[in-house]
């Protein structure tokens, strides 16, 4: 019995540092993709100098996002969405702009997800983002611009495996518009002239999650 415990007692020593150099990975680490297919809400923007409305419409709106395992329950995200967007301007008055064109709202952001688990498929998500916003008319004679913007998120999701899951997120967005700033300009006139505000938009889509 004693030269067992003089084996056993060898061996647990020779592989400490075997162990020292092993790297078990978590249960819990993945890396995921989300496709999302949705409906955007928008805000209409409002000239500061003629108090002329332009008219963003709500519109279809599709988003990819790529999230990674960063700690317990939360989660980091690189996330983009695009929506086109008919913008309007018109008016009676011999000053107002007459204004119809197409224009690209996207979005790319960084952030992260706090996810609230139980013991069922569903859970619960809060999640916030910052990054870009770019504004991009269909029309070149216009210019695009890119804005700072944040987002809220709140979501759902339905685990059907270990690798799939359906989801459905209420996002919305808040870019920050200067002092002073000009949006679509060009040949020496801009569109929309801005005093700063949050331009809001918000999303509301549903998807399917694939976890490597």
């Amino acid at each position: 019995m004693k030269n067992i415990k003089q084996v056993i007692s060898v061996i647990s020593l020779a592989t400490l540092p075997l162990s020292s150099f092993a790297t078990p990975v978590p249960v819990d680490d993945f890396i995921a993709i989300s496709a999302y297919l949705g409906e955007r809400f928008s805000d209409d923007l409002k000239d500061t100098e003629t108090g002329q409305k332009a008219d963003i419409d709500n519109n279809f709106a599709q988003a990819l996002a790529l999230s990674w395992y960063y700690g317990s329950n939360t989660e980091g995200e690189l996330f983009y969405s695009n929506s086109k967007h008919d913008f309007s301007m018109s008016g009676s008055n011999p000053s107002d702009k007459n204004v119809s064109t197409d224009i690209y709202i996207s979005y790319l952001h960084f952030g992260g997800r706090v996810n609230f688990v139980n013991e069922t498929p569903f859970s619960t998500s809060i999640g916030l983002g910052i990054g870009a916003t770019f504004f991009v008319p269909d029309d070149n004679q216009y210019d695009n611009d890119v804005a700072l913007s944040g987002s809220i998120t709140g979501g759902v999701r339905y685990e059907l495996n270990d690798q799939w899951a359906l989801k459905a997120d209420l996002r919305v967005y808040g870019t920050v518009l200067k002092n002073d700033s000009s949006l679509f300009c060009g040949d020496n006139e801009c569109l929309v002239k801005l005093d700063g505000e949050v331009y809001v938009q918000t999303d509301l889509m549903a998807g399917v999650e694939y976890k490597f």
